[in-house]
């Protein structure tokens, strides 16, 4: 069993948060080892749990997750790929593709978020084809006149004005760069609702208050005792406490139950609470492997093999028993390398067929149901239908479901639980810009929460749409 999950829990119970409670260090590392448990299964949050248990534990083995993200092929979005990336070296896994992601990705890079995870990999020392300098540099370009960073375009974002200043930290005695830092704090301070938490879709929620929380610590401000994240004397670190729930987990607004996302984050920010250093610099880990590459299901090597010795062993046969005639070892040859070429053509895979089974259900109701691409390709995948869904049935599962039956295959970067739908059938994301994508609306609005975690009622009208960016999905 690994070092982290022999941690003996430190508490067995805990009582509801109010305004003013602070968890030392003894509250939630028991937790944290119970979460690791299930990061491989949900392993865009495992990404997460591991980043906070790495920064709470330099010995903590984490190679088996780490070995879990090094195995999956780069993803498309360079977002995702460098998460992985930072992942990778923090689990102390050495060796597979995303030691290298290749400069002309990261140079390539435009979004914010892309440039945000860009100098996080500089910062821990990773060989992006580019100085520390500029990756700054580029970074600051997206500050808006407001003094936050946006998402997409010109609106600053909360998140994402929290995860520029987690990544300029390092920096923060650079004259200029802590002028951009406090500019930035004041945006967010003046986004900071009368009950200490921030509001995004016209909801309150954890994640907001963890990256909150995560740019002040990673800066070496205490939360719970910076006036410009008090409100009503609830501070940004009370509010993100008031979304823990009784079993540890967090929700992702007051009353959803527990998700896997707020939980991951929540984790990070409890982590860095005590640590007050920049969350994603940390040293290398004291536990690590070598990657040694799966086999990926490719047959064709060995099948080919396999008929050029059969052709050797037929001709050897022929020639202890005196067979003379040059024509015979010529029709042999042929044969073999006729065999040999249609299956170096063709191919032989292991796996599983994705439209085997189908799943029964239960009706308890139906909805409106379509996957819709025309924004970028005047294309609709799934046309506008009635489909009926069973108890329980979410916006992935139902997605899922649907595309099975119309011959499409679904791309998941995520999980079951957690899902990151990259494709659908044979339009991924990124192809139309580097904030395109899949994304999904349910009776005209884009739901606050992830797919896997909506779960819809009869009558509801869903749609898969391939955007340009998140703001065609609207509010």
């Amino acid at each position: 069993m690994k070092r982290i999950l022999s941690f003996v829990l430190a508490v067995t119970s805990v009582f509801l948060i109010t305004a003013g409670i602070s968890f030392k260090a003894a509250d939630y590392h028991g937790e944290l080892s119970r979460f690791t448990a299930s990061m491989a299964d949900e392993p865009e949050s495992g990404c997460f749990i591991a980043l906070a248990v790495r920064k709470d534990d330099p010995d903590a083995d984490l190679t088996d997750f780490g070995t879990v993200i090094a195995s999956k092929d780069v993803p498309v979005n360079t977002v995702t790929a460098m998460k992985y990336a930072l992942t990778v070296y923090a689990c102390g896994v050495k060796g597979s593709k995303f030691d290298s992601l290749g400069a002309d990705m990261i140079k390539s890079a435009e979004s914010t978020a892309a440039l945000v995870f860009a100098l996080h990999l500089k910062n821990i020392g990773y060989d992006t084809g580019m100085t520390a300098e500029e990756h700054v540099e580029r970074l600051l370009s997206k500050v808006t006149p407001s003094g936050g960073f946006p998402t997409v375009g010109t609106t600053p974002d909360i998140d994402m004005t929290a995860m520029a200043v987690q990544a300029l930290s390092p920096y923060k005695n650079d004259e200029r760069i802590a002028a951009v830092i406090d500019r930035a704090l004041g945006y967010l301070s003046s986004q900071q609702t009368a009950s200490g938490a921030f509001r995004y879709y016209n909801n309150e929620n954890c994640e907001n208050c963890a990256q909150v929380v995560l740019a002040l610590t990673s800066l070496g401000i205490d939360p719970q005792t910076d006036e410009r994240f008090i409100k009503n004397g609830v501070s940004v670190y009370d509010a993100l406490l008031s979304y823990r729930l009784d079993d540890g987990g967090f929700e992702h607004i007051h009353g959803e139950g527990r998700n896997g996302t707020a939980t991951a984050q929540a984790y990070c920010a409890l982590v860095n609470k005590e640590k007050l250093t920049p969350f994603y610099v940390t040293d290398e880990p004291s536990v690590t492997v070598r990657y040694r590459q799966p086999f990926n299901g490719d047959l064709t090597p060995i099948v080919i093999a396999v008929i050029a010795a059969l052709g050797v062993t037929v001709c050897v046969i022929m020639a202890v028993k005196r067979r003379k005639r040059p024509a015979d070892y010529i029709i042999v040859a042929a044969i073999t390398a006729a065999a040999a070429i249609f299956v170096g053509v063709v191919g032989v895979r292991t796996g599983r067929g994705y439209f085997e089974t189908e799943e029964e259900i239960t009706p308890v109701g139906s909805i409106t149901f379509t996957v819709d691409s025309s924004l970028v390709d005047q294309k609709t995948p799934v046309p506008t239908q009635t489909v009926p869904i069973g108890e329980g049935d979410t916006a992935y599962s139902v997605l899922i479901r649907v595309c099975r039956a119309n011959g499409l295959t679904v791309v998941n970067s995520g999980s079951r639980i957690s899902p990151y739908i990259s494709g659908i059938g044979d339009l991924y994301e990124a192809a139309y810009g580097p904030t395109s994508g899949w994304g999904y609306r349910v009776n005209g609005k884009a739901p606050s929460v992830g797919s896997g975690s909506y779960v819809l009622s009869d009558g509801d009208v869903l749609e898969w749409l391939y955007v340009p960016d998140v703001s065609f999905l609207g509010d």
